[in-house]
């Protein structure tokens, strides 16, 4: 209940919370993550939290926050990701899942976040506070 109050807010805060759209940052070599939707940074009372969007082919697909780690204003979303293991039998129905990362209250500024999925940048965007 809690995650599906959050989410419906994020979707009310795209529009009003001063966060600009994605940016690109030169020099990082993206990589590419299907499963990744979407991802939002939203100002929810002064706190800001990010939320990974993702929609798996199955539920045998598993996602995980390992950390979260700041250099000054460079944000970096490690996540861990494990595919289904070969030859496991696993129902055909899309699994959506979300991951809210709370990243506090930050100073003023323009802040890069990159999430990295098992070691890989896959998404890179920029916003301010």
């Amino acid at each position: 209940m809690r995650k599906a109050l959050l989410i419906a807010l994020a979707m009310l805060m795209i529009c009003c919370s001063g966060v600009e759209k994605n940016g690109t940052v030169p020099n990082v070599k993206v990589s590419e993550m299907p499963y990744l939707k979407q991802v939002v940074i939203m100002n929810v009372g002064g706190d800001y939290k990010a939320v990974l969007f993702f929609e798996f082919p199955n539920p045998c697909h598993k996602i995980r926050l390992k950390e979260v780690s700041f250099q000054g204003k460079d944000v970096t979303i490690s996540l861990e990701y494990t595919p289904p293991k070969p030859g496991t039998y696993c129902i055909q129905v899309l699994k959506r899942e979300n991951i809210t990362v709370d990243l506090g209250r930050l100073a003023e500024g323009e802040y890069t976040v990159f999430v990295k999925v098992n070691g890989s940048v896959v998404k890179v965007l920029k916003f301010r506070v």
